[in-house]
């Protein structure tokens, strides 16, 4: 059947909080996760599920709801028999005000949604996966969502979008010190790399657009790259692949998905 990928928007009264909800399907291939500037709340409504802290790494059987919390590097998982997960793709503050402080994404298996909430987990997922249409799904994982009064709470400040930090704290109207000591407190990254994350965020979404007729040199403009070379070094660097091999994905795979990692290695 291939892979499938669709957006649903957040419930309005979240919009602050909850950047939007998706629902993604394939069948169970390796993939790589890209960095990305946000914590995905993920439940499983098919497949048994794996994850590795590198390519090559040991598989470690894990359980039907997680999060992926923020993350500078890639990470790798597979499943037996056909995947299908409904996420919610959080802001940094929102996912640590729901949750409590997160582990950083980096190399260690995602926190257990059962860990962090108990039977409700397992209450959410039963309420999903029960759903009899995709709206509906969309529509109760909504309605959760929007029950959450840690979500509640209206945090515009790390929405700006700036490219550094400097104009992050004037756009702020605070000091670049205080700037620093926020974001340790809010998101648990430096507000420099917290900003390299959305830039690449940006290139990634234009890369798998279907309508993505730019040229890396205007890519590299419009997401605040020095230039070409700059984009070709940072998405190398922190995706494993080119911007000209990620345009070549296989059409509805997600922005931040790399489906069989090894064969973008090997070529």
């Amino acid at each position: 059947m291939g892979v499938r990928f669709v957006t649903h928007p957040a419930p309005e009264a979240l919009a602050g909080a909850v950047r939007e909800l998706w629902l993604f399907e394939d069948d169970g291939d390796l993939h790589a996760g890209l960095p990305k500037p946000n914590v995905e709340l993920v439940i499983s409504l098919s497949g048994i599920h794996f994850w590795r802290a590198s390519l090559s790494g040991l598989d470690h059987r894990f359980d039907c709801a997680w999060l992926t919390p923020l993350q500078e590097a890639s990470r790798y998982a597979w499943s037996s028999g056909r995947r299908r997960l409904i996420g919610a793709r959080l802001e940094p503050w929102a996912a640590h005000s729901l949750f409590g402080i997160l582990p950083r994404g980096d190399g260690s298996p995602p926190p257990l949604l059962r860990n962090l909430i108990g039977d409700e987990a397992d209450r959410l997922r039963d309420r999903l996966t029960l759903a009899p249409t995709e709206e509906a799904c969309f529509l109760a994982f909504s309605a959760w969502l929007s029950g959450q009064p840690a979500l509640q709470m209206h945090r515009p400040l790390w929405r700006q979008h700036k490219q550094r930090v400097s104009d992050l704290a004037e756009g702020l109207g605070i000091s670049e010190r205080s700037l620093r000591r926020r974001f340790s407190e809010d998101i648990g990254i430096a507000p420099k790399r917290w900003l390299r994350l959305k830039r690449l965020d940006g290139a990634l979404r234009d890369l798998a657009s279907p309508n993505g007729g730019m040229s890396l040199t205007d890519l590299a403009d419009a997401h605040g790259f020095a230039d070409q070379a700059h984009l070709n070094r940072e998405l190398t660097r922190m995706t494993g692949a080119t911007p000209n091999r990620l345009k070549r994905r296989e059409s509805g795979t997600p922005p931040h998905l790399l489906i069989n990692p090894g064969r973008f290695v090997q070529e």
